[in-house]
């Protein structure tokens, strides 16, 4: 069985995944294969290039949905590796990527990787800075995962963090109620392996710089539909994973919050979009997956 699967799901985005792939066929590590979930209707003539030059590597496979969480499930099913690494298709990996995350992994106790994330305009977290918790009272989210400092974690960023494969598979994989922006599926995988008991923790050392594609993928989105699907995976998010006695000052927070934010926009379709966004979100909590 092969050590590491790298799995990239895409959609309109063929450009910035040939720069992807290129810097993770580029690694100091060499045990691993790509799996490329492919939400698009057709493939540029030099993504099937480099794709066919690389076949011992990479592993096309296009699917007839749009969705984050599912074609992270879907890439899932299909990956030989033990260990598996999850990015996005507009990232450039460090040469060290692979292999960072997976020494990791010669502790029994771990169970997933957050990656550090850079982009352009960073200035770099050092100590006394949280990193990759969600605080329990209003269920902030606190990323800082540009940082330099090696720590335990509660979350990661989608588009850097790997799992072991059976765990992920023990905890349901993503969540693919989560759907729209795909806001928490990453959040929501981790917090499923923690329950397991398992630790995930944050290793500046699996690097990658996240690019942030101008289109394709959920960019295309109007700004007050990416509210909606926003509040309704924080809901989802919410209802599964913090604790319940403290959903009344989660959701005053989040309303105080959209009607802070649809009076700077001078917009109050956004107010009601975010609204039904948690309504909706508390609907499809009790639908199961």
């Amino acid at each position: 069985m092969l050590k590491v699967s790298v799995i990239i799901p895409t959609c309109k985005r063929d450009e910035s995944l040939i720069g992807t792939l290129k810097s993770i066929l580029n690694q100091t590590y060499f045990d691993y294969e790509i799996i490329i979930i492919d939400q698009n209707d057709v493939v540029s003539s030099n993504l099937a290039n480099l794709i066919n030059n690389n076949k011992e590597k990479i592993k096309h496979f296009n699917v007839d949905f749009q969705s984050g969480a599912r074609g992270r499930n879907e890439g899932m099913k299909l990956a030989r590796g033990k260990i598996l690494i999850f990015c996005d298709d507009d990232i450039e990996a460090a040469k060290n990527f692979i292999e960072s995350h997976y020494n990791n992994y010669s502790d029994p106790r771990i169970g997933g990787v957050a990656g550090r994330v850079t982009t352009d305009s960073d200035i770099p977290v050092s100590g006394g800075q949280k990193i990759g918790i969600i605080r329990k009272w209003d269920a902030k989210v606190i990323s800082n995962f540009n940082s330099t400092v090696r720590a335990e974690v509660e979350h990661a960023w989608g588009c850097n963090m790997s799992f072991r494969k059976n765990l992920l598979i023990k905890a349901g994989g993503f969540d693919e109620r989560l759907r729209g922006t795909q806001s928490f599926d990453d959040a929501s995988a981790c917090f499923a392996v923690r329950r397991l008991g398992y630790k995930i923790v944050f290793d500046p050392l699996a690097e990658v710089k996240h690019l942030f594609a101008p289109s394709g993928g959920c960019r295309d989105m109007s700004f007050a539909k990416k509210m909606y699907w926003f509040y309704h995976n924080y809901m989802i998010f919410h209802l599964r994973f913090m604790p319940r006695l403290l959903l009344p000052i989660f959701l005053a927070k989040k309303i105080l919050g959209i009607t802070s934010l649809s009076i700077r926009k001078k917009d109050f379709k956004v107010i009601s979009l975010c609204i039904k966004g948690l309504i909706d979100g508390l609907r499809d909590y009790r639908q199961k997956t």
